[in-house]
């Protein structure tokens, strides 16, 4: 009989522009200009744009967590460091 691995919540490893630009109040495209100016480090993948997590807590000082989303779980602060 083999064990079930054990489930553990998954940390996302890198958000879409728009994802982003929600959390921080901020419209798609002036994320997306930040990005291009390089004053958000971001990585293109198969013609698609990705903000790694990484970056999200240092730069924009948002602490994201392993949880999944959920209209009842707190949203993440909005202000910057």
């Amino acid at each position: 009989m083999q064990e079930k691995p054990i489930q553990r919540p998954l940390k996302r490893v890198a958000y879409r522009p728009r994802e982003v630009a929600e959390m921080v109040g901020m419209s798609e495209s002036g994320v997306r200009n930040l990005i291009r100016r390089g004053t958000l480090r971001a990585v293109q993948l198969d013609g698609r744009w990705l903000v790694p997590a990484a970056v999200i807590e240092d730069k924009l000082g948002i602490q994201l967590d392993a949880s999944p989303p959920s209209d009842t779980a707190p949203q993440a602060a909005r202000t910057f460091a």
